[in-house]
């Protein structure tokens, strides 16, 4: 019996893991801008040409995706890997942009995301603030420390061994509903917390302008045919 409720306890683990992961591993750019290149409305709006679709899209292709990718598992590399990555992705994407292209994906790469009141803040997001270096360093020590935060929520709410349970499918829904539920609320709570330090590490002329561009981007998902989150 002991050995089939460890099993039990595993499966549970293991179908929770995927909740936890959406919130710990950040989004790679090139998942962030992919967007861009597959939504015919953002295509239009940016008046990308063939040629910039073409360019584009095979920068996306060469880069790397935390959370997989057409049918292929996900890479996830340490943070100052991936924070390069990151960094040559855009250098390269912003050399096929013009100017003014850049700056709408900068605006709409906050908006589209809720701006202010996005579920978690990155660095990248803060992108059109035009951040300092010293801006940059601690938004990325934040993003990797909420990351640990993350993990540790993870780590502390594995499912209880129950050997004297007799309805092991209602016991495996019952602690997946109630671990589920707790992790999220955990995980919320301390994006929320980390949110309002990364926006104290903003300029109040910084943090003016996010709030008009938060306001001014309510609707903008709804404008180009996206889901809400």
């Amino acid at each position: 019996m002991k050995r089939t409720v460890i099993t039990i306890s595993t499966i549970i683990f293991v179908a929770l893991i995927f909740v936890a992961n959406i919130w710990a591993n950040k989004p790679s750019e090139a998942e962030r801008f992919e967007v861009f290149i597959k939504t015919e409305s953002l295509v239009k709006a940016l008046e990308l040409t063939e040629e910039q679709i073409s360019k584009l899209k095979s920068a996306v292709d060469n880069s790397y995706f935390p959370h997989g990718r057409n049918g292929k598992r996900g890479v996830d590399p340490p943070p100052d890997e991936g924070f390069k990555m990151d960094d040559d992705f855009r250098n390269e994407i912003y050399k096929i942009l013009t100017p003014k292209q850049k700056e709408l994906v900068l605006t709409y790469k906050f908006q589209l995301d809720g701006g202010f009141n996005a579920n978690a803040l990155y660095a990248t997001k803060l992108e059109i603030f035009n951040l300092s270096a010293e801006q940059l360093k601690k938004l990325r020590d934040l993003e990797v420390e909420r990351s640990g935060k993350y993990q540790e929520i993870l780590k502390t709410n594995r499912p209880n061994n129950n050997e004297n349970n007799s309805d092991t499918k209602n016991y495996i829904d019952k602690e997946k509903k109630n671990i589920r539920e707790k992790i999220q609320t955990q995980m919320k709570e301390t994006a929320s917390e980390y949110n309002n330090k990364m926006k104290a590490v903003l300029t109040p002329e910084q943090l003016e302008l996010g709030k008009k561009l938060t306001d001014e981007g309510k609707d903008l998902r709804k404008k180009f045919g996206l889901k809400n989150h």
